[in-house]
């Protein structure tokens, strides 16, 4: 019986039942909505009250869900009202406070189920939807730059605080009230109301990055919190300093941020497209080919100490042996001034480093030399210090940035450290 597939079945998300519940409904060809629940940040415990991590994961005490012709469809051939359908779904947290149970549920039908009325009726995420926002809104607006008038027409919508959606609108709020002139774009996750990317940059940072466009710096600072990346896009200020121009919370795994974040950039500030010669970046970043896509006039290199660690520890890795002339070998071959002095850099590694090693580097990092040798560098950039460029920049952020932060408190934090750097120019 179908009963049998859902009594007792265990859910530790509000997300996962929503999910298998939508696939349920799609099998069966039924409509069901939510009649009646207890959010569980409305309870009141007589003993020690769920986690918070818990509250937010699981969203409700107890659910139920009940067909969509609880009423009654209308009037039989004889003329008799049709009773209401009694299919109904109840869940419940259970007694350890740490999962929903499907404690009850009546799925006999006493109507006729059509795959038509289904088909126009169901709406995947329903039940995310019904927590917040609509997920067809969120679908509409996902990978969308926002304005002012667009954050309040969803701050209109939410229904509660269900995945800090209310807390990220409110600080958007906030911020577009200060500067009306910023630029926001928000993903969602499809068919969810669940913030996957915000990539923000304010009036001054727009400013900024015209006044600075020559180099470009991308940054990532990894774990912001347990679901979180922190991406910042830096330029170089007359004074040789790093400063920020735009700033991406994303979910981790988050694939092609490059891409994104520099056609975000490129949206929002057009005149850079053809200003930047060159972007710096890490070598954990993927998708380079992006940078020449989108700014057609850079080049890209890759941060050289980051390189340099890299090659040294891979080295020990292959085999290589304690050998004190390895050390002061790459850096010579990182530095070198000229052709000529780095391809004598690269025969002294053939002598020195076992072959696996040789192997690895002249199929990974002698392609890419252009990109992390001193003598094929952007020469404006020869003078920085890509690496302490971004160490002294992350330090900044350690010390701006909450402990674990929501996405929420994270932007605040984030727009406090701009307007301080502004304060003190």
């Amino acid at each position: 019986m179908e009963e049998d597939e859902l009594q007792e079945k265990e859910f530790f998300s509000w997300e996962g039942f929503s999910a298998f519940f939508d696939a349920w409904c799609e099998r069966r060809k039924v409509l069901f909505f939510v009649k009646n629940s207890v959010p569980l940040s409305k309870c009141k415990w007589a003993t020690a009250p769920p986690q918070p991590d818990v509250v937010e994961a699981l969203k409700y005490s107890s659910v139920r869900l009940v067909c969509k012709d609880f009423r009654g469809s209308g009037k039989l051939d004889q003329g008799e009202q049709q009773k209401g359908c009694s299919a109904n779904i109840v869940l419940k947290m259970s007694p350890k406070k740490d999962r929903l149970i499907v404690t009850e549920c009546q799925l006999a039908h006493n109507h006729a189920l059509c795959p038509i009325e289904f088909a126009y009726y169901f709406k995947k995420g329903y039940l995310m939807a019904n927590s917040c926002l609509p997920v067809r809104t969120t679908n509409k607006i996902s990978k969308q730059f926002v304005g002012g008038p667009d954050v309040r027409r969803l701050l209109s919508y939410c229904k509660s605080r269900d995945h800090g959606v209310l807390d990220v609108l409110t600080v958007l709020d906030g911020l577009f009230a200060s500067d009306p002139g910023a630029k926001v774009k928000l993903v969602f996750m499809e068919d969810k109301v669940i913030v996957q990317t915000i990539f923000f940059l304010s009036s001054r940072m727009m400013a900024l990055s015209r006044r600075f466009p020559l180099m470009l710096f991308f940054d990532r600072m990894v774990g912001l919190n347990e679901e979180f990346d922190l991406y910042s896009v830096l330029c170089v200020d007359g004074a040789w300093h790093g400063r920020a121009v735009a700033y991406c919370l994303t979910q981790q795994d988050t694939p092609d941020l490059l891409r994104f974040m520099l056609a975000s950039l490129v949206q929002s500030v057009p005149e850079v497209k053809l200003q930047v010669r060159c972007v710096t970046l890490g070598m954990e970043i993927a998708h380079l080919e992006a940078v020449k896509e989108l700014l057609p006039n850079a080049r890209v290199q890759i941060c050289r100490s980051q390189v340099l660690e890299m090659l040294f520890s891979k080295a020990q890795e292959l085999g290589a042996a304690e050998d004190e002339r390895i050390w002061p070998l790459l850096c010579r071959l990182a530095a070198a001034k000229s052709p000529a002095a780095y391809q004598q850099a690269v025969q002294e590694m053939k002598v020195i480093l076992p072959q696996p090693f040789v192997r690895y580097f002249q199929r990974h990092w002698q392609p890419r030399s252009e990109m992390w040798v001193q003598f094929w560098a952007f020469e404006t950039a020869r003078d920085v210090n890509a690496c302490e460029l971004l160490k002294q920049h992350q330090r900044r952020l350690l010390a701006a940035l909450s402990p674990s932060p929501t996405v929420a408190q994270c932007m605040l934090d984030l727009l406090a450290m701009e307007e301080s750097s502004e304060a003190h120019e």
